[in-house]
């Protein structure tokens, strides 16, 4: 590990344990997925004064589909990365046959490997602890009160609800962050620059689509029209 290899392995850390606080920051605390939160506010308390509630139920579990899809892929490719850990010697004898790589030695290339297994194990605890979360939701909309009924806490039985359907979202998206950062950390076995620079184009995505995106904008305006009851969100 030369010193660059250092810096560009902590410009990795504060940007992944970090990217919630940037995101903000970018966002000005109306990022992307703050808007989406105030949406899935807005959606609960709709869902708690309707009288049919398939198509709640419809979109609920569509997207416990694509978790499931995620968590299968993620195991799969994380056995995958273990067998190419398994023969690092034959993987590194063949990657230095590539004259612009600079793989360095053994150890550090099985390092490498090794980060990138852990990046991915870390995904896919966060896409179950997201479809737990997502079951659990399936739960707290299936037991709604009744549209009919005179019931007094709804806006609060909303709140409780959209709190949990945006944790598992926060799961899930962590998750596919983690592939994002992966392709940066694919970058590293051709050397430290290559990997910063896998930094800076996935920092750039990510935080151009949760501020300035098209589909940021259109949500931040169709909140602005759309609002949950007690608008301006709460600190």
């Amino acid at each position: 590990m030369t010193p660059l290899d250092w810096a560009a392995l902590a410009v990795f850390a504060v940007c992944f344990f970090g990217y919630a606080r940037i995101a903000h920051l970018a966002g000005r605390g109306r990022n992307l997925n703050a808007m989406m939160h105030e949406v899935r506010r807005a959606w609960m308390q709709r869902l708690m004064i309707r009288t049919d509630r398939i198509v709640d139920s419809a979109l609920t579990g569509h997207t416990v589909n694509s978790m499931s899809f995620f968590s299968s892929a993620t195991i799969l490719i994380v056995a995958g990365l273990i067998g190419v850990l398994a023969q690092a010697d034959a993987a590194l004898a063949l990657i230095r046959r590539w004259h612009f790589i600079d793989a360095g030695s053994a150890g550090l290339f099985q390092l490498k490997l090794l980060g990138m297994v852990i990046l991915l194990v870390l995904a896919f605890f966060r896409f179950t602890w997201a479809l737990r979360q997502y079951n659990y939701c399936c739960a707290l909309v299936g037991a709604a009160p009744l549209a009919l009924n005179d019931y007094p806490h709804r806006t609060e039985l909303a709140e409780q609800v959209a709190m949990v359907y945006t944790s598992a979202l926060d799961s899930f998206n962590s998750g596919i962050r983690c592939y994002y950062f992966a392709v940066a950390w694919i970058a590293w076995i051709t050397g430290p620059i290559p990997f910063l620079g896998g930094l800076v184009l996935v920092m750039g995505v990510l935080l151009r689509r949760q501020a300035i995106s098209r589909a940021a904008r259109a949500i931040q305006r169709y909140v602005e029209l759309n609002p949950p009851d007690n608008w301006p969100p709460r600190e």
